[in-house]
């Protein structure tokens, strides 16, 4: 028998890093060159991870064979398997992960990227995730209190094994949750249920030029599933940043709207939608921050990035950055209709935003520290009030990707039709490197020492070193990529290709790093080899006058020279003493400048020749 329903009663907790994500969609004919543009930041480093990006190969199979689910496991492995292909075979002493339940299989399966959830697969389609809020919740078949079957992540995969158009997707993931029921991988326990983390969303985008957002929860009674479709118009971009952002829905138009057939009545008999109302999906399903939990932050949390992303590529709208995203009415559009073209460029300038050159620009402020760094830790905060704010970019993003899907009418094949750019750690230190859609190996990446060592002294390390070579091989990763299209490279040529372009980036950011452990050490900028080629950077003066420094030694010095320099009794040899002592102690500091000199410009702490 089924528990009630756990409704939305319990203490609010602050949404959670497990896979508090961003997504940016961006149809094709809003985009310069015509392609489709799907973007996802993972940023769930806030614990130990499984990173591996893995080809899960296409299969045919027996009739009335199975399709096992499983429960991914969010350490590393995330599975271990050997009905996905060799990547997933355990190793060493690993076991092999127990199914959680099995669905019937069909003929046959297309290969595409895996990582978390599924990415892209050989004919293109492309997903994109970010989790949400909701009023319900639901736990999965393999502990007692659960009675779903599917995560976010094992639908996705489903999607890209069975599909190739961005409905059938949406069909088919919305049909498996609501028969076998959905749960969230963030849902806590009956004791202590995850609202922050229970339900999610997804971009989903094609071949065919369409673009959708998917958004499904945990239906009655902690079973089944509610879910809703829109379609993205074309020439617009939307954006998904932890909050559901389908609102009104006229589900009579089944060319933009798809739905689970309970999606009105089940909030009508919950009392979350009166249908005296037009039906806003948002407001009858999403939880309701603002009356749960203290002041502003979480209403920021989603909406900053919402606006940041609108505003980029339409900052004719004007849209307001205060506001905010709020649950029972519209603060920012599903999407907006760009202004100029989307390049691949700007998105990958605009997954690496801090709110640069914005009222919200966190490489700026005291919190920002003396080198201008955009880093906030995550807490505790000392039962303090107040927040950060929240960017694109984060210190804990694992992996961020942009999945390109060339315009249709460009008839070129599915390998150089689809293409995966993959970046590694944090997309503000990292490069986006292309893959096709097609090709069956991939090389190793390594990015994350680079970002770590940044954060030293991000101003000069980040903002100069890292950010020019990082330019420079986006821009000759980019190159490179229309070179291969336009030599319609076959599907072996162009997986050499991308490997060999990707081996070589990996290397010569492992050389760029210990070039940075050389020329940065001990707060200093080694420059060359002659003994003057150092630098000592120091801080910015709107820092130190925020420190302690513009008032130092205050009252904790007291000069020792005082009653010689205003005597009680005006003698000759008092003023004599007077003048030799402080003769002495003017020699004594040239000589102390002088030698600090010396050690400045001889130093060769930690410094190490590259050629």
């Amino acid at each position: 028998m089924h528990v009630l329903t756990v409704l939305a009663t319990a203490t609010a907790a602050l949404l959670s890093c497990a896979h508090a994500c961003t997504v940016i969609g961006v149809t094709h004919k809003a985009t310069a060159d015509g392609s489709s543009l799907l973007a996802h930041t993972d940023d769930a480093g806030g614990g130990a991870a499984d990173t591996r990006l893995i080809r899960v190969p296409a299969a045919d199979h027996e009739p009335g064979s199975k399709r096992a689910v499983y429960n991914f496991f969010g350490g590393y492995p995330r599975l271990t398997t050997k009905d996905r292909g060799p990547l997933y075979f355990p190793v060493d002493n690993q076991t092999l992960s127990t199914p959680i339940g099995y669905i019937p299989q069909v003929p046959h399966t297309f290969a595409y990227f895996d990582q978390d959830y599924g990415m892209m697969n050989e004919v293109q389609l492309s997903i994109a995730e970010s989790t949400c809020t909701a009023k319900t919740v639901g736990w999965s078949k393999d502990v007692p209190y659960g009675f779903n079957l599917f995560g976010i992540a094992e639908l996705t995969k489903v999607a890209l094994e069975r599909c190739d158009s961005a409905r059938c997707a949406v069909q088919t993931m919305g049909d498996l949750a609501v028969e076998y029921g959905f749960f969230s991988e963030d849902s806590g326990d009956p004791a202590k249920p995850g609202y922050m983390d229970s339900a999610e969303a997804l971009a989903i985008s094609d071949k065919y030029g369409e673009l959708w957002v998917f958004h499904v929860l945990t239906g009655p009674r902690n079973a089944s599933a509610v879910w809703a479709a829109q379609r993205v118009p074309d020439g617009h971009v939307t954006a998904i940043a932890n909050s559901f952002v389908i609102r009104e829905m006229n589900l009579s138009d089944t060319s933009t709207f798809l739905a689970s057939s309970n999606v009105i009545s089940f909030a009508q008999d919950m009392g979350w939608h009166s249908p005296d109302d037009p039906f806003d999906f948002a407001k009858a399903y999403a939880w309701d921050d603002l009356t749960t939990f203290p002041g502003k932050i979480l209403p920021l949390y989603a909406g900053r990035r919402l606006w940041r992303i609108m505003d980029t590529v339409a900052p004719s709208l004007q849209l307001d950055p205060r506001l905010g995203y709020q649950v029972n009415f519209t603060t920012y559009p599903f999407s907006v209709p760009v202004d100029a073209p989307v390049t691949l460029s700007q998105m990958v300038h605009l997954l690496g935003d801090h709110y640069e050159g914005t009222p919200f620009d966190m490489t700026q402020g005291l919190g920002a520290g003396p080198f201008h760094a955009p880093i906030r830790y995550d807490g505790p905060f000392q039962n303090m009030s107040g927040g950060w704010e929240r960017p694109i970019a984060m210190f804990r993003t694992m992996f961020s990707f942009i999945l390109q899907i060339q315009p249709p009418a460009a008839h070129l094949p599915s390998h150089l039709a689809g293409t995966a750019w993959y970046a590694q750690d944090s997309p503000h230190g990292s490069v986006f490197l292309p893959f096709s859609c097609a090709q069956s190996s991939l090389p190793l990446r390594a990015f994350n020492f680079v970002n770590q060592w940044s954060m030293l002294r991000w101003d000069v390390i980040n903002g100069q070193d890292v950010q020019e070579v990082m330019n420079k091989t986006q821009t000759r990763a980019i190159a490179a990529h229309a070179s291969w299209l336009r030599d319609r490279l076959n599907a072996t040529e162009l997986e050499a290709a991308a490997n060999a372009l990707a081996t070589d980036v990996v290397a010569s950011w492992w050389k760029l790093a210990w070039v940075l452990v050389g020329k940065y050490s001990g707060g200093y900028i080694t420059t060359g080899e002659k003994p003057a080629q150092m630098l000592t950077p120091g801080y910015s003066k709107e820092w130190l006058v925020q420190t302690e420094f513009a008032g130092w030694p205050g009252k904790t010095y007291m000069d020792p020279m005082a009653p010689y320099r205003y005597p009680q009794q005006n003698d000759k040899g008092t003023k004599s003493n007077a003048v030799e002592i402080v003769g002495f102690m003017v020699l004594g500091a040239l000589l102390a400048v002088g030698t600090h000199y010396l050690v400045q410009t001889t130093r060769r702490d930690g410094y190490t020749s590259f050629v």
